[in-house]
């Protein structure tokens, strides 16, 4: 594809050298976009997929700054005075940041300065908590279970914070990126277009970058002390963040079987 890129004309000449080869995913899925045609900035479904293609095929996360990147998180998470880790990889894809506002019209999390992909801290605390709240206490609504004394303390209320930290989870050796695509059917009748499904709507693919199987994350949750009573808190908040993992999924489409995990 002969492509144009939105960039300041030292940068584009200099991006066009290197082409797909910048190791950093966040400037590729953000800024380094190339549009065809001579004044429409507008991608359109064939570009976006190649795109996706290209970015799968080569891009190449360097191992050293992968390894220095989660040694840095090491340090950090054993910095509290009581911390406990563990480790577990996708059973097949997953995605996280599906919908979040992209120019590619599908996204996913990034570590914004390194693009390197996390799972933020607090998707995995919000997991915890559904996964107690609907399967151990068996509650409905987030009230009833604050009336939990260790739920209230883990997960904290409106009033008052929790008493345990979620780390965001990061790779522990270079990621693999597998591109995927969903369709819509049926557009137009979802959109309110016309007043029924039809056979002759065409379907509308949406193009996506996931993360593979054999993607490998560290997970740490920790607390501000190390009394009995935290490390009870900790151990509890460990045993619901990996029964959710393994039974809940993490991330979007997870009804679809993206995003639960194995432990390792």
């Amino acid at each position: 594809m002969n492509l144009k890129y939105p960039l300041p004309k030292d940068t584009q000449k200099n991006f066009e050298r290197i082409k797909f080869y910048c190791s950093n995913l966040s400037l590729l899925l953000d800024k380094y976009i190339g549009y065809e045609g001579k004044d429409n900035w507008e991608l359109q479904a064939k570009q976006k997929n190649e795109i996706f293609a290209k970015i799968a095929n080569n891009s190449s996360f360097d191992k050293n700054f992968i390894q220095a990147y989660h040694m840095r998180w090491q340090r950090m998470a054993q910095s509290f005075p009581y911390t406990l880790k563990f480790q577990a990889s996708p059973e097949w894809r997953m995605i996280v940041g599906l919908g979040q506002s992209s120019i590619l019209e599908t996204s996913m999390t990034l570590n914004r300065i390194s693009g390197i992909p996390v799972i933020p801290g607090s998707a995995l605390k919000g997991l915890a908590a559904s996964y107690a709240m609907l399967c151990v206490l068996e509650k409905a609504e987030r009230l009833e279970a604050e009336q939990d004394e260790n739920f209230k303390a883990i997960f904290g209320t409106q009033n008052s914070a929790g008493k345990i930290i979620f780390f965001d989870a990061v790779p522990i050796e270079a990621p693999k990126l597998e591109p995927d695509i969903m369709n819509n059917h049926h557009q137009e009748y979802y959109n309110g277009q016309t007043a029924y499904p039809a056979p002759y709507q065409n379907p509308v693919p949406i193009y996506f970058l996931t993360l593979g199987k054999s993607t490998k994350f560290d997970f740490a949750i920790a607390g501000q002390d190390n009394t009995p009573e935290t490390k009870k808190l900790v151990s509890q908040a460990d045993t619901w963040l990996k029964a959710g993992l393994s039974e809940f999924g993490v991330g979007a489409k997870t009804s679809a079987g993206y995003g639960y995990m194995t432990l390792l």
